[in-house]
């Protein structure tokens, strides 16, 4: 018997004669190659589409500074989102989407209501009294409150699997498969994957920090008092933070475009007729800019800003997308100094800094976080 003729190679096999048993020959073991990351092969393009979505989206105020020289308000907002409904229509229609399924339309009208109808129609009457500079520095709190309510989110349904799954093993198995201390445990002593991790302290503060610097800042600008105009702004940050909370909720289950297409396509049937209506009311005095201004928000914020940046955050991932996006209420100000002339007060760019240290500090507190939560 020789050791070629076993089928066993890693045992010591004695062969005849008397003569030391040696050892089976083993293929020569190479240093596996890594395989590249999806994330890294797509790193540079990715970049660049998170890039071009954040500089669309920092445009979005002084565009609409545009359009209201010559449309009302409620004309602008409606023209808006019927042209970019009809655009996502068509794009939707041309690829042959099929629709969402049923339990997805809940979260796709939270999504219509906070980002297609409920920020553009409050953003754009606070633009009527207040400046692109005071708005963006309002707004900059947004990713703030839009990871407050992904936080307390996640938190909720983590809860309602947690006490579902609890139930089932106590129920199928009996309550030695359950630890008290680390929640659900799967057979073999692996815990449960959908245990969520919830913000830690240093999160929570700085989201803290950083509202009471707008609120602060808020107040200094309009003489001690909230104005009519950061009452809609407020109100838009909880209705947009429901939606993108939302939106992202839903981008697990279908492309981040469909989802904003999808829900541009569930307002037309109030965004074509209440353009008529509003069109039809209010004064037009269209130019050079309320044309440029309406084009941009209807193609530019609305529906292709939204396909790059959700391209973007599908190659080189959620966290690093959004650093990107911390810049985008500075460029929001340079955009209103070139574009529209506005003059900045010491105010204005001293809060941005500041709401964007705080919105980094969250970042940072978040990612470490989901680092621990790692086996």
């Amino acid at each position: 018997m020789r050791a070629q003729d076993s089928a066993i190679a890693s045992e010591t096999i004695a062969v005849s004669g008397g003569a030391e048993p040696r050892p089976a020959a083993r293929p020569p073991l190479g240093r596996p190659r890594p395989i590249p990351s999806p994330v890294r092969r797509g790193g540079a393009l990715g970049t660049v589409m998170a890039v071009l979505g954040v500089a669309a989206f920092s445009l979005t105020f002084p565009a609409t500074a545009w359009g209201l020289e010559g449309l009302g308000p409620w004309s602008l907002v409606a023209c808006r989102l019927a042209l970019a409904g009809l655009v996502a229509g068509g794009a939707l229609a041309a690829l042959r989407v099929p629709p969402p399924a049923r339990r997805h339309w809940p979260g796709l009208l939270v999504v219509a209501g906070g980002v297609v109808i409920g920020f553009p129609l409050l953003s754009t009457l606070a633009l009527r009294t207040s400046t692109t500079s005071h708005a963006a520095v309002v707004v900059g709190l947004l990713p703030l409150t839009t990871a407050g309510y992904a936080a307390v989110r996640t938190a909720e349904g983590a809860r309602r699997c947690r006490k579902g799954e609890r139930a089932q093993a106590l129920r199928n198995e009996g309550p030695s498969t359950v630890d008290r201390r680390q929640g659900l445990r799967r057979p073999g002593g692996e815990p449960n994957p959908k245990k969520g991790a919830r913000p830690t302290r240093v999160f929570w503060i700085a989201a803290l920090i950083g509202a009471a610097v707008i609120v602060a800042f808020a107040l200094q600008q309009s003489g001690g008092a909230p104005a009519a105009g950061d009452l809609y702004l407020f109100g838009a940050l909880l209705v947009c933070a429901a939606g993108y909370g939302e939106g992202a909720r839903l981008a697990a289950h279908m492309p981040g475009w469909q989802v904003i297409g999808w829900a541009l396509v569930a307002c037309l049937p109030l965004s074509v007729p209440g353009a008529a209506a509003a069109l039809a009311t209010e004064p037009v005095h269209l130019g050079a800019h309320a044309v440029a201004g309406v084009l941009w928000l209807a193609l530019g914020s609305q529906f292709l800003g939204l396909v790059v940046w959700y391209r973007g955050m599908a190659a080189i991932g959620v966290a690093r997308a959004s650093q990107l996006q911390l810049a985008q209420p500075l460029l929001t100000l340079v955009w209103s100094v070139l574009l529209l002339g506005e003059h900045l007060t010491w105010a204005a760019p001293v809060a941005a800094v500041a709401v964007l240290v705080c919105i980094a500090v969250t970042q940072r507190a978040s990612t470490g976080a989901n680092r621990e939560e790692r086996p």
